[in-house]
């Protein structure tokens, strides 16, 4: 039996798993005579320039991003032989997290955030070193068979930009697109806040068991996501966290500005809200819906209680609030309640000390007119309140010393 080999020293094994534009397999690198991961991409990509440059550039910058939660970049080039672009990557031995979702649909708040919370960390080195990842999701989510968690395929998706806008633009979500950020899928240029939408989508299917929107088609979910709101968590399952739910469905903002500041503020907001502690600038209210307009129920919203749903406008009015139920103040912690002020020890020595100062006063003032003609005015100091002994107290200090 033939043994393929890849650049002359990568000798292919077993296939680990295959899309539309790549194919990843097992390998053992003979120079190095260690194991690695190759992924050839689609050998219709050979033939397009801009994107055989596109790739050179993203694969570099890749390659220069080495952290414990970042699968490194080994190699990557050009095989005459097969006529396939490749790129070596350390080999995980473990699951995606679209493994362990077909293995186990769900999982718990523990086993999620430890998902969540390897990607943060790798996501905030990238973005530190200038790479935005672009395609953030399940099956570019590793865990090893030992619980270390790694991020793959940084930098790919910028690289085959244009052959990922023909698939998408056709109609079917598949894959990616369920992942995109709003503007990302409106085909703007994306920034870091596009990778913390796509984890807040995997946050959100990693505890819930489904994607935040059920759309059809690329076409379904953008209208989605600019017409209704994700089912939040805690409403859909009682094992996640009301301030965890929160802290996720900020993740899911429709406007970048509004999710999270950095990948190392998300991750922080997450594991906060597991122990019940919501971030302090965002309430029930979330800015995932703060720019929401007002729509029917929906596949994705017909499971919210009506007491939330958007409601319909009357035409050419004013654009109202989101929600408009009535507002009721939480209830108030002992903590932090106001209690009402009452009379006690305290207005009483207010009242000693300042006839204590009246009588300082007083004895100063009479020492300093020995001698002359003045006398001292001694008048009787007696008030229903603090204030009102301070004004009589100012006024005999004048009379005897002017």
């Amino acid at each position: 039996m033939s043994t393929t080999l890849i650049a002359g020293r990568y000798e292919l094994g077993e296939r680990l798993g295959y899309g539309g534009m790549s194919t990843v397999q097992v390998a053992v690198d003979r120079r190095l005579e260690r194991e690695v991961a190759i992924k050839l991409l689609a050998e219709h990509l050979a033939d397009d320039s801009q994107f055989i440059s596109r790739f050179k550039r993203e694969a570099l910058a890749a390659a220069r991003l080495v952290h414990p939660n970042i699968v490194q970049v080994f190699d990557f080039g050009f095989d005459q032989p097969s006529g396939r672009h490749y790129i070596v990557m350390e080999y995980i031995r473990g699951r995606s997290g679209a493994e362990i979702l077909r293995d186990e649909t769900r999982l718990g708040v523990h086993d999620a955030l430890e998902l969540v919370d390897g990607a943060c960390r790798g996501l905030a080195h990238a973005h530190r070193m200038g790479v935005v990842h672009r395609d953030v999701k399940p099956g570019n989510v590793l865990r090893s068979d030992d619980g270390a968690v790694k991020l793959a395929d940084f930098g790919i998706a910028k690289a085959m930009a244009g052959q990922m806008s023909q698939i998408t633009q056709v109609g079917s979500v598949l894959g990616t697109a369920a992942y995109l950020a709003p503007e990302q899928a409106a085909g703007a240029e994306v920034g870091p806040a596009a990778d913390l939408y796509g984890l807040g989508v995997v946050a959100y299917q990693l505890l819930a068991g489904r994607l935040p929107y059920d759309a059809g088609s690329l076409t379904e979910l953008a209208h989605l996501q600019q017409r209704s709101y994700p089912v939040r968590l805690d409403e859909l399952t009682s094992d996640v966290p009301t301030a965890l739910a929160i802290a996720v469905q900020r993740a899911l903002s429709l406007e970048p500005a509004q999710r999270y500041a950095s990948a190392e503020e998300m991750r922080r907001a997450l594991h906060d809200g597991a122990r019940g502690i919501a971030p302090d600038d965002y309430g029930d209210e979330t800015a995932a819906t703060s720019l929401l307009t007002p729509s029917e129920p929906t596949a994705a919203t017909r499971a919210i209680p009506s007491s939330r749903r958007l409601r319909p406008q009357p035409p050419n009015s004013p654009p109202p609030p989101v929600y408009e139920e009535e507002y009721v103040p939480p209830a108030r912690t002992r903590r932090n309640e106001v209690q009402p002020r009452r009379a006690g020890p305290g207005r009483a020595i207010a009242v000693v000390l300042v006839i204590a100062l009246v009588a300082a006063a007083i004895a100063f003032a009479y020492g300093s007119s020995q001698g002359g003609t003045d006398s001292v005015n001694i008048t009787p100091v007696d008030g229903g309140s603090v204030s009102e002994v301070v004004e009589q107290m100012n006024a005999l200090i004048d009379d005897n010393t002017r």
